[in-house]
């Protein structure tokens, strides 16, 4: 990873963090043997804003359930912890907000609304830096490979052909 020169980058402190979740409608709903039904997906965001300008966004999402669950994690028990921090204190912070809720899992709701908040941290440590992410975070190209991949066990042989054919056009 390539240490970004933060020498310049003035003493910052987090002056709040605002969290939102959003229910995102499936064009069809969709249902396999491990999600069961899925109508939905619920998108959670979070802005985090410096005393210096800077603001950072983060987010994470989930197949139609636990958005709300997340989305209070995030208020009621991260955004007051980081609020007054130094942002760019990445790694610090992490493990602030995982010793902070790592009684209440290590995982799943947990790791969903921490992943929301540190990918607004590295979203602020880059922007004070002036470099884009990609670089700080060691890579090599500012491209990246197109993917697309969907299979839909409900689906029939005539719909993935059709889907498949809308990757590749795409």
């Amino acid at each position: 990873m390539v240490e970004p020169d933060l020498g310049t980058v003035p003493v910052m402190q987090i002056a709040s963090i605002d969290a939102a979740l959003y229910r995102i409608p499936l064009p069809q709903v969709l249902s396999d043997s491990t999600h069961g039904e899925m109508a939905d997906f619920e998108l959670v965001t979070v802005r985090v804003r410096t005393d210096q300008g800077i603001s950072g966004l983060g987010y994470t999402y989930t197949v139609g359930r636990g958005g709300a669950a997340i989305l209070a994690m995030i208020v009621h028990d991260l955004a007051p912890l980081l609020t007054g921090s130094d942002p760019v204190r990445t790694e610090q912070l992490w493990e602030q907000m995982w010793w902070a809720i790592h009684w209440v899992g290590r995982g799943g709701v947990a790791s969903f609304a921490m992943a929301a908040l540190d990918i607004a941290l590295w979203d602020i440590k880059a922007k004070a830096a002036g470099e884009p992410l990609w670089r700080m975070l060691g890579g090599v190209s500012d491209r990246v490979r197109a993917y697309a991949g969907g299979v839909d066990l409900h689906f029939s042989e005539e719909q993935l052909r059709n889907q498949t054919a809308g990757f590749l056009e795409a």
